[in-house]
């Protein structure tokens, strides 16, 4: 799977915060008048990703997004981090937070999977609890399930079934 940049999370969120189909800066940019959080996330898309001349363009056309974009001059992505430590850029620094939660979200998920393959493992033995009892009683693919509990292979199982495998042996 594709790694989620900050460029692509901006994109997506532009689109959610509109609810337009489409990547059209100046749709994004009529919309973003009354929506603050469209017109952070504009802002922070128009400096790091778009091209001088298109975003004067822009800049020109949509004067109020022109005071927002100038608290943001001298951003770019090598500094990106620092530069929104800053407390008066706090809602851009929301933006970016989300965007790193997102992106390290499956890395977190799967280290949470592997804790409770522990844990599953530890009680499957305690109690003589087979794979098969397991994937039969919760009605699971037997390959995603025994590929999690013989190899703890985090990618075959959503943390959502992982949680009901682990309250299913410890309840048994």
């Amino acid at each position: 799977m594709r790694e989620l940049t900050f460029k692509g999370y901006l994109l997506s969120q532009l689109k959610d915060l509109s609810k337009l189909d489409s990547t059209s800066l100046y749709a994004f940019s009529r919309l973003s008048e009354s929506n603050l959080r469209l017109q952070n996330t504009l802002c922070l898309y128009l400096q790091l990703y778009t091209e001088a001349d298109l975003k004067e363009k822009i800049l020109r056309k949509f004067e109020y997004l022109q005071e927002p974009c100038d608290t943001l001059s001298g951003l770019s992505n090598q500094n990106l981090e620092t530069f929104l430590l800053s407390d008066d850029l706090s809602e851009y620094k929301t933006v970016y937070d989300n965007f790193v939660y997102m992106r390290d979200r499956k890395h977190k998920e799967d280290s949470i999977k592997a804790l409770m393959h522990t844990k599953i493992v530890e009680r499957q033995s305690q109690k003589g609890i087979t794979n098969y009892r397991v994937y039969k009683t919760l009605n699971l693919n037997p390959g995603n399930i025994n590929a999690y509990l013989k190899y703890c292979d985090t990618s075959k199982v959503s943390l959502d079934t992982v949680r009901n495998v682990l309250a299913f042996v410890n309840a048994y």
